[in-house]
């Protein structure tokens, strides 16, 4: 269904299949804001919570399915971690493999050079 991807979070929040209930908080925010390219959330999905969450945000699709397939293509293991950054993020990607399809994919926030998200 692709839940860490924000445009699909969002269309399927927008069905109500998904029930947003919140950010999963740094240390000195308290909500997201436009200069979050990476998120932790909480929601609800056929009934059942899910803790956390996490997903790009704001980043194309075109982004996601590049580093992503990257990933996916670097390893034959059913699940591959790597360590990237990205601007002043440095996050772990992991990718899932299903056979020879990417059975999911998301960022993993570790740490960033922007003291406001901790």
């Amino acid at each position: 269904m692709g839940l860490h991807n924000w445009v699909q979070f969002y269309l399927q929040e927008k069905r109500n299949n998904i029930d947003y209930k919140g950010f999963v908080g740094h240390q000195h925010k308290s909500r997201p804001d436009e200069d979050d390219q990476v998120l932790n959330l909480q929601f609800s999905w056929k009934d059942l919570v899910k803790p956390v969450g996490s997903s790009f945000i704001g980043v194309s699709p075109e982004f996601e399915v590049a580093v992503y397939t990257i990933i996916f293509l670097m390893s034959q293991e059913k699940t591959t971690k790597e360590i990237v950054r990205v601007e002043e993020y440095e996050l772990q990607v992991v990718v899932n493999r299903h056979g020879r399809y990417i059975g999911t994919a998301y960022p993993v926030l570790l740490s960033s050079n922007n003291p406001d998200l901790y």
